[in-house]
């Protein structure tokens, strides 16, 4: 078994979402991502990591679950 952890792109704190330089390294992660193999995929429900999943998702045709334990810090 093996377990992958990403953490979000450059983050636009105030907004809970990503900077364009976050958008771009989210996109860069989905380029990568998609030759992992991956299996089951778990976000955190803040909206930079969504956004840093969702391209990566996109690609695969894929969903994932969202898990509240896996948020960083309370909204």
């Amino acid at each position: 078994m093996r377990i992958l952890f990403i953490r979000h792109g450059d983050p636009d704190y105030i907004n809970d979402t990503l900077t364009k330089k976050g958008h771009r390294e989210a996109k860069l992660l989905a380029e990568r991502a998609a030759d992992l193999n991956l299996g089951s995929c778990y976000v955190s429900p803040l909206g930079r990591a969504k956004d840093t999943a969702a391209p990566t998702l996109k690609k695969m045709g894929r969903s994932a679950e969202v898990c509240d334990w896996l948020q960083e810090f309370p909204c």
